[in-house]
Order: C-alpha cells, then structure tokens, then sequence
C-alpha cells in the first residue's frame, strides 16, 4: 500500500503544483574562496629580463572573496593601492584611450590576502573603511615586493 502512495507522491516533487511543468533543478553555488584565482596567469618579460606571471584585478578579487566591482570601487577611493604593473595603453574605435589592464604579481596577492587574513576581514562580509593600518599594509607591501622583483 506504501508502495502506491510512495509512487504517485514521487512526482510531487519534480512538477509544479496543478502544472505539467517541471520544477528547475537547483544548481550548487560554487563557494568563492574554493574558486581558483591562479587559473589565467599572463606571462609577461620584466624590463630587467625576469619572465614573471601577472593576475588581472578579477583574480584579485577572487583571492579575496569579493566582488570585482567592490575592488575597483576601493581603488578609486583610495582603499587599496594603486596596481604596481599595468599593459600599455590602447585607443578604442572612437579614438578614445583606454587605460590597460591593472596586473598584480602572485606575491602581490598573496601579500593581500595575508594581511586580510590578519586583520580580519577577509571572512567578513562588509568591511568598514577607511582602515587606514591595511591600506598602509597593503601599500608598503606592494612596494616592497615590486622592488624586489624588479632588482
């Protein structure tokens, strides 16, 4: 008797209720911090002659867990350093120029997550700026490891 029950309640589940439309399956959201910023290096020749890998600013908005739009924002008010390494400039179809690309080194994101990490923000939501100890942070690190890669 379970059995029938069990048989005509099984498609409850898969059918809107009094439709022969079937439900949408949910997809699993994929965890951004699981997500792989390391995936789409670019490969650029320093002008000391060192071969190095660059990340664009999507990678490092991976690495910390937020939205790209959240970092571009934080750079335009000064939140976050300005990038240390850039491609060359471009002119769109009108004429206009076009800023390149903003590259970052691994070690450059890697600092950046580090001292998220330490100052706690890197697993909260919403963060409070102006933090000026992380911007610091953050600017002398880069500056530190732009200098050492470009000896």
């Amino acid at each position: 008797m379970t059995d029938k029950i069990d048989n005509f309640l099984s498609d409850l589940d898969e059918y809107y209720p009094n439709s022969k439309r079937k439900r949408r399956v949910k997809e699993e959201k994929v965890n951004k911090k699981d997500s792989d910023w390391t995936i789409n290096p670019i490969k650029k020749t320093l002008p000391n002659g060192r071969d190095m890998e660059f990340y664009t600013i999507g990678a490092l908005a991976v690495a910390l867990g937020r939205p790209l739009v959240t970092i571009r924002y934080w750079m335009k008010e000064g939140y976050l350093p300005a990038p240390s390494y850039r491609l060359g400039d471009k002119k769109d179809a009108t004429g206009k120029e076009i800023k390149g690309r903003r590259l970052y080194s691994r070690s450059q994101i890697d600092a950046a997550v580090t001292l998220f990490g330490k100052a706690g923000a890197l697993d909260k939501t919403r963060i409070k700026w102006p933090n000026q100890q992380l911007t610091d942070a953050i600017a002398e690190a880069w500056s530190n490891i732009r200098a050492e890669e470009t000896k």
